[in-house]
């Protein structure tokens, strides 16, 4: 059941309804949003590679090898 044909709405609920989706100033702000979300995801995931890279940097100058695997020593 849609609670909208209840009439059971909140304020809150028809101002989201009431946004206008072919506005040229609603669209870029909601751009800018995603392009930020999307930068933050990206970030985090690098950043979070980047942990996973010095851990496994450390557990490589610790093997008896010793040597930078990446270079091939």
């Amino acid at each position: 059941m849609d609670c909208c044909n209840e009439g059971a709405c909140t304020k809150l609920d028809e101002d989201i309804l009431d946004i206008p989706l072919d506005d040229p100033d609603a669209n870029a702000a909601a751009a800018k949003i995603q392009a930020s979300f999307r930068g933050h995801m990206t970030r985090k995931k690098i950043k979070g590679g980047e942990m996973d890279r010095k851990t496994k940097e450390a557990e490589c100058a610790n093997s008896p090898r010793g040597g930078d695997l990446r270079n091939g020593d």
